[in-house]
């Protein structure tokens, strides 16, 4: 299977601004983004090898006070709701959604906030260039995660298509 015909779809809240990214702020972007994977990758695993369970709830604790931090500095920035969740179409290089508000301009290099997790409200911020908008359906391909975040990002959306692989297989 290319990692082109690997797509989950989920409903969740999604944010998409219109931003230019300079080198600094795509930086930024990046190193926020890649701990926020980081830790929902962490957390939302079971250890490998049943040999090394106390090095997996090293990561897990690592992970998460690592998330902690990052929420306190979030939280002293003020409390907002979430956006509305939508049916979101995620793969390894692209995001589609229908867009409820104004619609972006292919072309467009956007911010997308990917709120994936509910106990999370914290959303993952991911930078794209707009590829397709009719209709109100929106792609988006994204662009510039550099390797570590892309990798992330990649292990995030396998684990979720492996999930929906595995609740579509009859019970025994």
């Amino acid at each position: 299977m290319t990692t082109s015909a690997l797509r989950v779809s989920r409903a969740i809240p999604i944010v998409c601004e219109k931003q230019a990214l300079d080198p600094h702020v795509l930086a930024s972007l990046r190193q926020n983004a890649q701990l926020l994977i980081h830790a929902l990758n962490l957390m939302d695993t079971s250890p490998l090898h049943e040999t090394e369970p106390e090095q997996a709830h090293l990561q897990k604790l690592d992970a998460k006070i690592d998330l902690m931090l990052h929420l306190l500095a979030q939280s002293l920035q003020g409390n907002q709701p979430l956006p509305q969740a939508m049916p979101v179409e995620l793969g390894p290089e692209i995001v589609s959604w229908q867009e409820m508000g104004a619609q972006p301009t292919v072309g467009d290099t956007v911010v997308l906030g990917l709120y994936l997790s509910p106990g999370l409200p914290l959303p993952l911020k991911l930078p794209a260039h707009i590829t397709a908008s009719t209709d109100g359906q929106v792609t988006a391909q994204l662009a510039d995660l550099g390797e570590d975040l892309d990798e992330s990002w990649r292990q995030w959306v396998f684990r979720q298509h492996r999930r929906d692989i595995h609740a579509q297989r009859p019970t025994s």
